[in-house]
């Protein structure tokens, strides 16, 4: 019974990771997540899982031409779809960081994805996470 409670108990436990937002069928896709207390902070204070978006998209495109199908969406730039990181501060805060396309409803799914719905919680939007936008040369060299 005891793993039982324990499988329970972990599905309700908040969550880091990353997403996108599928614009045309309303709902969140290529979630990777952990939960939160499974890590540690990072030297910036903060906790979040390690991948990235351009890896994780990269990876989904060689999966799907290495079946022989047509990889769909990830032929498209991974910063042209709507795409999201959470984080948890040091101050036990979980920010959902994004661009301007955020609206209240997406902001529900993804609290609902990540378990977020009953921990401090706010969203922040940042010019990275913007349509087209990645990391500057700045941060790659």
């Amino acid at each position: 019974m005891s793993t039982m409670a324990e499988y329970l108990t972990s599905q309700d436990e908040p969550k880091v990771g990353i997403f996108w937002y599928d614009e045309g069928k309303d709902e969140l896709f290529g979630v990777s997540k952990v939960e939160a207390s499974s890590m540690q902070f990072n030297s910036n204070g903060l906790k979040t899982i390690k991948t990235l978006h351009k890896t994780w998209w990269q990876k989904e495109k060689n999966r799907a031409l290495s079946r022989g199908k047509d990889p769909g969406i990830y032929k498209k730039d991974y910063t042209l779809v709507p795409r999201g990181r959470i984080f948890q501060r040091e101050d036990g805060v979980y920010q959902l960081m994004c661009g301007s396309w955020i609206n209240e409803s997406i902001v529900d799914m993804v609290k609902y994805e990540f378990d977020l719905q009953d921990v401090p919680f706010e969203f922040k939007i940042d010019e990275h996470w913007e349509l087209g936008h990645g990391w500057s040369e700045e941060y790659i060299n």
